[in-house]
């Protein structure tokens, strides 16, 4: 596990903000980019055997992360420390950005009842990282099916506060979707680049 996602657990733990096991339908995620949540997110095929994921904050929180993997690989998982496994979290990380001062790390200070430092009111700070399936950047296992031509990415939110910064009445981590796996088929993996798909809007709630 990088340093960066080793950070995001210690605060996670420490503040006890992780969001609750899977339990909601998958009919119950929030379209990306629409206005359920402070926190939205996304992936797209971009062809080339890529895939970009996007991370829309309204909230002074860096530590909402995504996890993803390939072609159902791993049913285990791996475990970095966290009540339930992840697949491929940590390098490179891909969590949320905001702007000074932010949480857990930049300045905002300390998260209490009395004092919420968490806050879900900002302009919104888009984050966008982009995964080259063919070039992992080291990870082992390496892909999966190396010679298909087109693979399933499954993603979806692990780490962050629940409840809307623990600020609705039922705390419920309604825009991270429980931790529901959504899913994009990246092509352009043999051969050409593969033509474009239309991203996690058409296949938000598929499996």
């Amino acid at each position: 596990m990088g340093a960066r996602a080793r950070t995001l657990v210690v605060a996670a733990l420490a503040a006890g903000t992780l969001s609750s096991v899977a339990t909601g339908a998958a009919d119950a995620v929030p379209a990306a980019g629409s206005p359920e949540g402070a926190v939205t997110f996304s992936a797209k095929n971009i062809g080339h055997c890529k895939a970009e994921f996007t991370i829309v904050n309204k909230t002074n929180v860096t530590s909402y992360t995504i996890d993803w993997r390939i072609d159902d690989e791993l049913p285990e998982g791996r475990d970095i420390g966290l009540p339930f496994p992840v697949w491929r979290t940590g390098d490179p990380n891909m969590a949320s950005k905001a702007a000074l001062p932010s949480w857990p790390d930049g300045g905002a200070g300390t998260n209490t009842e009395s004092d919420r430092t968490m806050v879900s009111d900002r302009a919104p700070v888009t984050a966008t990282y982009v995964q080259d399936l063919k070039n992992l950047n080291g990870w082992n296992p390496g892909l999966p099916n190396p010679d298909a031509a087109t693979h399933k990415v499954s993603y979806r939110m692990v780490l962050g506060p629940a409840g809307n910064n623990g600020q609705t009445a039922d705390g419920k981590p309604e825009w991270l979707g429980d931790r529901q796996w959504r899913s994009i088929t990246v092509t352009g993996c043999a051969g050409g680049g593969g033509s474009l798909d239309s991203g996690s809007l058409g296949d938000l709630f598929g499996p």
